[in-house]
């Protein structure tokens, strides 16, 4: 398994004087001196709807490192529905098809499909017509997604975020109705957790899989938990069972990157070896 960290190019902004981006040689020097594999960034880093000189400052400042974005979250804002009364796909198809080849041009393999604001059904709207509109549209973008090479991980979140998509289950049922093989899934342990799912649907998923998130009891860096730890063990037996062994980023909380990434990801490893015992 390789292991990334979910963060951002403006991680140390405020410490660090000038734009965001000036931050990015602490941030990528943090991550390789903690082991990291690759970084996972939100599409905004890569600035859709900007100029694409603005795009160009980011890969300018990436190109020296050693480790790449391979993946990235957080897809498609709010702004751009997706279900609802205001569903508007071209629009949102436009986005992702501004957004996908910068992805890619970063070293992007997987995006991440979870973004509630744009998908979540509507307060009285019909759910399964939100379910079938969140459908239609994974089946329109399945054909961008494979123009730009890249994998689509639609992610099961958890009912204080969402409403449409709430678990690993449901989201094998989905991916398969979908139908297209840049369509996948990808598997939470925070979300599964907390929405208590049995870890045993991971296994189930199988070949879906494209991409896995985990964090600590309370969404914490692991390792930093005040009460206890995540049950990393039962995720990752899972995930081998599954025949997954390829990407697993942390996306949580931080309270200091610079001395709790290599902690988190050594403990990620170690975890990781123990599952095959």
């Amino acid at each position: 398994m390789r292991f990334g960290i979910c963060c951002g190019p403006g991680s140390f902004a405020p410490q660090v004087e000038g734009e965001p981006l000036s931050a990015v040689p602490r941030l990528m020097e943090t991550l390789m001196a903690a082991g990291a594999d690759y970084v996972e960034f939100g599409v905004a880093a890569v600035a859709p709807e900007s100029p694409e000189e603005e795009f160009e400052k980011l890969r300018s400042a990436m190109a020296s490192y050693p480790i790449r974005v391979e993946a990235f979250n957080s897809f498609i804002p709010g702004s751009y529905r997706i279900t609802g009364p205001d569903a508007d796909h071209a629009r949102a198809l436009g986005y992702c098809g501004a957004a996908l080849p910068r992805c890619k041009a970063l070293g992007g393999a997987v995006v991440v499909l979870g973004s509630a604001g744009a998908r979540k059904s509507p307060d009285g709207f019909d759910h399964a017509r939100a379910e079938r509109q969140f459908i239609e549209f994974c089946r329109a973008l399945g054909p961008v997604a494979e123009e730009n090479a890249i994998d689509i991980a639609i992610e099961p979140l958890n009912r204080q975020e969402d409403n449409l998509l709430l678990s690993v289950e449901h989201g094998i049922r989905m991916v398969d109705e979908i139908g297209h093989p840049r369509i996948q899934l990808l598997a939470d342990l925070y979300h599964v957790s907390q929405e208590k799912e049995p870890v045993e649907h991971v296994a189930a998923a199988g070949r879906r899989l494209r991409h896995t998130h985990c964090a600590d009891l309370g969404r914490a860096a692991p390792g930093f938990a005040e009460s206890g730890e995540e049950d990393f063990l039962g995720f990752f037996s899972n995930l081998r069972r599954a025949g997954y062994d390829a990407r697993c980023s942390f996306e949580g909380a931080f309270t200091d990157i610079e001395s709790q990434a290599k902690p988190l990801l050594d403990l990620l490893h170690r975890r990781w070896e123990e599952s095959a015992a």
